[in-house]
C-alpha cells in the first residue's frame, strides 16, 4: 500500500468529506465483524445507540456452549471527550474473565476490576475504558480539520491508568467485504514494540467506523474484520473492486 504523508493537500481534501458532516455527537452505528476467540471463528456484534444524551456501546459474540463474550460501554459526551460511567467485559466459556469500571464523578473515584480485585484511582473526565476508547478516537477524528498525527488516550485497566499513543501511519484503500473503503490507519506505540503490535483502520467516508483492527503478540496474531454496517441507518458500501 502507498504511503501518503500526515499532512498535506491530499488529506485535507479526503478529510474535507468527513469532517464537514461532523457534528459534536457521535454518530450511530450498528456492525459485524469476524474475529477469533479462544482458536474459535466468531461473528462479533457492536452496537452504538443513545437516549437522552447517554451513549451505550455493546460487543458481544458467541460459539454454541464454547465461548461467549459480551462487553458494554455507558457513557456520555461533553464536547470533545467521552465521560464514562460504567463498563463491564465478560468473557465465558472455555475461558472466564471479568472485568468492570465504575466511574463515579460526585465521590471523585474510578473503581477498577481486574483479575477479581478491585483497585481505586483519582476521578478524571479523560480516563478511558477498553471499549469506550475506540468511541475516543472516532470522536477526536470526527472533530478535527486533519487526522492528528498522533491521538493520545488514557486507559484504565485494573490497577494502571496507562496513557496510550497511536500513531498515523498511512491513508489506504482497504480491501472489505463491504467494497474497498478509504481508511485511516493508526497504530499502537507500546513501551515494549518487539512484544506487540495494535493497528486499527478506519472509514473516512463513514465517520470513521472501525473497519479493522490487527494484534500480534508473542506471535499470535489476532484480527476484526467488518462484515457489513450501517450508520445512521445507512448502509456501509465501499467502491466495487
Amino acid at each position: 500500500m502507498k504511503l501518503w504523508p500526515v499532512t498535506g493537500l491530499f488529506i485535507g481534501l479526503l478529510y474535507a468529506g468527513a469532517s464537514a458532516m461532523a457534528e459534536t455527537a457521535l454518530s450511530l452505528y450498528t456492525a459485524e465483524y469476524k474475529t477469533k476467540l479462544a482458536g474459535l471463528s466468531v461473528t462479533l456484534t457492536r452496537t452504538l445507540t443513545e437516549k437522552d444524551g447517554r451513549y451505550h456501546l455493546t460487543q458481544g459474540g458467541k460459539k454454541a456452549f464454547m465461548v461467549k463474550l459480551s462487553e458494554d460501554s455507558l457513557f456520555s459526551v461533553a464536547g470533545d471527550q467521552i465521560v464514562g460511567e460504567q463498563f463491564v467485559y465478560q468473557l465465558s466459556g472455555v475461558s472466564n474473565r471479568r472485568r468492570e469500571v465504575l466511574f463515579d464523578e460526585e465521590a471523585g473515584t474510578i473503581r477498577s476490576l481486574r483479575k477479581k480485585k478491585w483497585t481505586e484511582h483519582p476521578w478524571s473526565p479523560e480516563v478511558l475504558d477498553r471499549l469506550s476508547q475506540q468511541e475516543q478516537m472516532r470522536l477526536k477524528l470526527l472533530l478535527a480539520a486533519a487526522p492528528p498525527a498522533r491521538i493520545s488516550l488514557s486507559i484504565v485497566d485494573g490497577p494502571k491508568i496507562k496513557l496510550k499513543h497511536f500513531d498515523l501511519i498511512e491513508t489506504a484503500v482497504l480491501e472489505t467485504p463491504v467494497g474497498a473503503l478509504e481508511t485511516v490507519h493508526y497504530r499502537l506505540i507500546h513501551d515494549e514494540p518487539d512484544e506487540r503490535s495494535s493497528d486499527t483502520w478506519l472509514a473516512v467516508d463513514h465517520d470513521f467506523l472501525m473497519v479493522r483492527t490487527q494484534h500480534v503478540e508473542k506471535g499470535s496474531e489476532t484480527v476484526i474484520q467488518l462484515q457489513n454496517a450501517a450508520v445512521e441507518g445507512q448502509a456501509v458500501t465501499g467502491r466495487a473492486p
